[in-house]
């Protein structure tokens, strides 16, 4: 298979190629072995000052420092929004199900406002998210 450009990598750090087909498109997905950072004699990070960081899901972020402190953030706001989304969308979808239009048939006025609604409400949802990832742990629940 010929590729429409070069391997970020070496080939002798490629691990394992993947062949992946989505949205009727071909992908290749390319694991490879990258060094870890080094540093020079004496240039080393102060060990004093590392954290070491927890990637999650309830918490997307927990936080252990060098003196037993720590720092966990709450991702429950998140969640929470997620699934109101997700029951929102579903009822609108049902409520609207019999008026949609039928394949290869003109849509109304009525279903162009419904597709802007939803498109509105869609885009309303990732800046709530986006929001709610950014802001501090004390500022993510609504009404606090």
């Amino acid at each position: 298979m010929r590729l429409a450009r070069e391997l970020p990598y070496p080939v002798e750090q490629v691990r394992s190629i993947t062949l992946l087909y989505e949205g009727g498109r071909l992908f290749l997905d390319v694991t490879a072995e990258v060094p870890v950072a080094t540093y020079p004699p004496g240039e080393e990070p102060d060990p004093t000052r590392v954290a070491g960081v927890d990637l999650g899901i309830i918490h997307p972020y927990a936080v252990a420092g060098p003196d037993r402190g720590g720092l966990l953030v709450s991702g429950r706001a998140v969640r929470a929004e997620h699934r109101m989304h997700l029951a929102d969308t579903k009822a609108r979808r049902r409520a609207v199900a019999r008026r949609a239009p039928k394949p290869g048939q003109k849509g109304s006025r009525r279903w162009r406002q419904y597709r802007r609604r939803t498109r509105l409400v869609e885009a309303r949802h990732r800046r709530r998210v986006r929001q709610a990832r950014t802001k501090p742990p004390a500022r993510l629940c609504p009404g606090r």
